[in-house]
C-alpha cells in the first residue's frame, strides 16, 4: 500500500494543483484554483487540534509543508481529511466522485477480514476505477501520456496480491518500520547497541509473563478505569440531567431521584477514561484542561435505543441502537444503597457521562456525519460510549465533519508494542 499514498495519492494531488510532470494544466477541469487549495491546506493543518492522538500523527499543512508528509499522513489524509475537505471543491462533481470511489477501494482493502466476495468488489472496482482515470484526467490524449505512470496500472493487481497473500495488513511494511523504531528507543549504549536491545526485549518479555501469570490484564468486555478524581462543584443543570437519567433507569419519579442526587457526598466526579482492553484515553472537557495547540481528545460515538416510532404515539414502541455523538463533559460515579424506593436490595455503583450532543446532518454524496451546531446535554451510561472520533473544519462552509474509524470505518491499526501475553 505505500506506492499507493507516496505515489498515487501525491500524483493526483499534483493533478490537481497543475504541478505533474510540466504538463499545462490550467485549463484542465479538474485543477483547483490557489486560493482553494490553499484554504484546503489551512484546514488540513489546523486539524490535528481536534483530532485525537490515536488516530495518528498530525497532517501538516498539505499546502505549504507537503515535504513533511510521510506514508501514515498521505493514509490519514487521503481516507480521513479529503472526502470532508475536497467536497464540492472541483469544477466537475465526476472527480470528487471518482475519487471517494478511491477512498471506498482502500477502505475495503484495508479491513481486518476480507471475504472473497470483497476481492470480487475490489478487482472490479480497481479496473472501473483505472478506465475512469484514464477517462477523466489522461482523455486518450498522446500529449497526456505521462499521466499513465506504472502506479496506476498496478491498482489492477491488487486484488490478486490479496487472494494471493491475504489481507494487505498482513505484509505491509508499517509494522516492520514500528518496531525498527521501537527497539531505536532501547539503544542507551552506543557502543554495544545490540547487548541493550537484547537486555531490553528480555526485559518486556518478563514483564508480559508477570502479567500472564498472575493474570493482571482485566479484559472484561467494555471494562474501563477511571482516571483523575476531581473534587468540583456539580452544576444544578447536571444534577437535573442525572436525576431524570436515574428515574428513567429505576422507574422512579423525579422526585425520588433528585433525593439521591443531592445526597452530600453521592457523586464523585472524575476526568478521563479508558477502557483496558487497548482502547481509547477519553477526556471530559469541563474537568481536563486543554493546553493550546494540545489534541482534543473529548468528542466521541455513543450508542443509546430509540424508539422507531417516536413520532407516531399511536404505536407500541419498538427500540433499537441509534449511533450519536457529542462532547463528553464529565463522568460521574453514584454509589446507590439499598432502597426500597429505587427496588435496589444490594448497593449500587452507577457511572454516568453528561455529553453535549451535535445536531448530526448525513449528506448524501459522502459516508461522513457533519454538524454546524451543538444540541442539548444529556447524561448517559458510560458504557454507552464506543470511542473516540475526530473532527475536521471547513472554513468555506462553516460546518464540522466527523472522522469516525469504528463500525464500517474500522480498519487494522498497528501501535506501540504491548507488554502483553
Amino acid at each position: 500500500m505505500h506506492q499507493i499514498w507516496e505515489n498515487l495519492i501525491p500524483n493526483l494531488v499534483d493533478l490537481w494543483t497543475d504541478n505533474f510532470k510540466e504538463l499545462d494544466l490550467s485549463n484542465a477541469p479538474f485543477r483547483l484554483p490557489p486560493d482553494v487549495w490553499e484554504a484546503i491546506g489551512a484546514d488540513c493543518g489546523a486539524s490535528g487540534n481536534t483530532i485525537p492522538s490515536a488516530f495518528g500523527r498530525r497532517v501538516p499543512n498539505i499546502a505549504t509543508t507537503r515535504t513533511e508528509f510521510t506514508a501514515e499522513a498521505w493514509c490519514l489524509f487521503t481516507l480521513h481529511l479529503a472526502p470532508a475537505l475536497l467536497r464540492k471543491r472541483f469544477r466537475d462533481k465526476a472527480y470528487y466522485v471518482h475519487f471517494m470511489e478511491l477512498v471506498q477501494l482502500l477502505e475495503l482493502c484495508l479491513q481486518f477480514e476480507i471475504s472473497t466476495e470483497d476481492i470480487g468488489r475490489i478487482r472490479t472496482g480497481f479496473a472501473k476505477w483505472v478506465n475512469d482515470y484514464e477517462r477523466l484526467y489522461y482523455a486518450y490524449d498522446p500529449e497526456r501520456v505521462s499521466m499513465c505512470p506504472l502506479t496506476i496500472h498496478s491498482l489492477l493487481h491488487i486484488a490478486d496480491s490479496i487472494e494471493a497473500m491475504g489481507p494487505v495488513w498482513t505484509a505491509w511494511e508499517w509494522p516492520m518500520e514500528r518496531f525498527c523504531g521501537f527497539l531505536l528507543r532501547a539503544v542507551k549504549n552506543r557502543r554495544f547497541p545490540y547487548a541493550a536491545i537484547a537486555n531490553y526485549l528480555v526485559d518486556l518479555a518478563q514483564l508480559a509473563q508477570v502479567i500472564h501469570r498472575y493474570n493482571l490484564r482485566d479484559m472484561r468486555p467494555g471494562a474501563a478505569v477511571l482516571l483523575m478524581p476531581r473534587k468540583v462543584e456539580v452544576p444544578s443543570l447536571m444534577e437535573t440531567k442525572i436525576a431524570q437519567c436515574l428515574a428513567t433507569r429505576y422507574t422512579v419519579s423525579m422526585a425520588v431521584a433528585r433525593r439521591h442526587v443531592q445526597r452530600p457526598g453521592a457523586i464523585a466526579q472524575w476526568g478521563k477514561v479508558q477502557r483496558i482492553d487497548g482502547g481509547d484515553l477519553m477526556h471530559a472537557a469541563d474537568l481536563v484542561s486543554r493546553p493550546e495547540n494540545s489534541r482534543d481528545a473529548s468528542y466521541v460515538r455513543y450508542e443509546q435505543l430509540v424508539d422507531r416510532y417516536a413520532r407516531n404515539h399511536r404505536k407500541t414502541p419498538e427500540f433499537e441502537p441509534g449511533q450519536f455523538y457529542g462532547q463528553l463533559l464529565r463522568i460521574f460515579v453514584l454509589e446507590i444503597p439499598p432502597d426500597e424506593e429505587l427496588g435496589t436490595a444490594q448497593p449500587e455503583t452507577v457511572v454516568l457521562a453528561a455529553i453535549k450532543t451535535l445536531q448530526v446532518e448525513y449528506p448524501p454524496d459522502v459516508r461522513m456525519p457533519f454538524y454546524r451546531k451543538d444540541g442539548p446535554i444529556e447524561v448517559v451510561d458510560l458504557q454507552s460510549i464506543q470511542c473516540l472520533v475526530g473532527r475536521v473544519y471547513d472554513t468555506q462552509r462553516k460546518w464540522w465533519a466527523i472522522i469516525d474509524r469504528s463500525g464500517p470505518y474500522a480498519q487494522a491499526q498497528f501501535t506501540e508494542l504491548q507488554t502483553s501475553a
